[in-house]
């Protein structure tokens, strides 16, 4: 019993633990572009980026740190931030990274949507992955030559993936009240 009980103390201890900086992360510090380590997802590592950053950081990563493909972008939403997030692979390397950026909630109108920078002009693999993040949870991604909805209909009202999304009432869902049909 008393071993559960020290477990969340342990666990608070390890989350106060500063981050270093890993290989990527040094490589564009040292290229006057500012990143942020974020924790390892299984033992890749992971950076964010601010938005404005992103695609002076992505074309870095692409050109001379050989982190040549563009594995997804998705989008995920957090409880203080919406995040793009975006996976890098080298073939060369055979090493990838992860990158974030982190959009905070606090910092938008309640009718805004939260905007990136679009990648697509960088990687054809970002056009069908940014429309679906768009459609999803509601990240606008800026220079996108044709964002728009993939997998809702046109006229659908809000993005099904968001926290604070309400499914409409419709013919499916308004027999019972816990029944989709």
């Amino acid at each position: 019993m008393s071993e559960e009980v020290n477990k969340p103390a342990e666990q608070a201890a390890e989350a106060t633990v500063p981050l270093t900086e890993g290989v990527y992360g040094k490589l564009l510090k040292e290229n006057g572009i500012a990143s942020t380590p974020l924790p390892e997802s299984i033992g890749i590592e992971t950076l964010a980026v601010q938005a404005s950053a992103l695609p002076a950081a992505m074309k870095f990563l692409r050109e001379k740190a050989k982190l040549n493909f563009l594995v997804a972008v998705s989008g995920v939403d957090s409880p203080d931030t919406f995040d793009s997030v975006y996976h890098l692979w080298s073939f060369s390397k055979l090493d990838e990274l992860v990158v974030k950026v982190r959009v905070p909630k606090s910092s938008l109108p309640a009718d805004k949507l939260p905007e990136v920078p679009s990648l697509s002009n960088y990687w054809q693999t970002a056009d069908w992955h940014e429309r679906e993040t768009y459609d999803l949870i509601g990240i606008r991604y800026i220079g996108h030559r044709y964002l728009r909805r993939i997998l809702n209909p046109w006229d659908w009202e809000g993005h099904p993936l968001r926290r604070d999304y309400k499914q409409p009432v419709d013919a499916l869902n308004d027999k019972h009240p816990v029944s989709m049909r």
